[in-house]
C-alpha cells in the first residue's frame, strides 16, 4: 500500500512549489511563505490529531520547530528566487 501512496507527496511537493511560484510573482513572496508554512502546520496538526503518538517528548517538539523553522527558510529563499529569475534556473540550481 506504501508503495501506491508515495508518489501522493511528490505530486503535492511539486504542485505546491509550482503554485508558490505563481503566486510570489503576483504577492509578496514573504506572504507565500506565511501562506505555505502556515497550511502546513494546520496539516500537522489535523495528522496530529488524527493518529495521535503515544508519548511526544519536549525534544521531539524542538526537532520539529527546527525542521519548520529550515522549511521556512528554504521556502522564502525559493519564492525570492523565483520572484527574480526565471524557474528553471531556480529550480536546477537546488538539484
Amino acid at each position: 500500500m506504501g508503495v501506491l501512496l508515495a508518489p501522493a507527496p511528490a505530486v503535492c511537493y511539486g504542485f505546491v512549489d509550482f503554485a508558490g511560484g505563481l503566486l510570489s510573482r503576483r504577492v509578496h513572496f514573504a506572504v507565500v511563505t506565511f501562506l505555505g508554512q502556515g497550511g502546513g502546520l494546520l496539516l500537522a496538526l489535523a495528522a496530529a490529531l488524527l493518529a495521535p503518538a503515544e508519548a511526544v517528548r519536549p525534544s521531539d517538539l524542538l526537532w520539529g520547530a527546527l525542521s519548520g523553522a529550515g522549511s521556512a527558510t528554504a521556502m522564502h529563499f525559493l519564492a525570492t528566487g523565483l520572484v527574480s529569475s526565471a524557474a528553471a534556473v531556480v529550480l536546477l540550481s537546488l538539484g
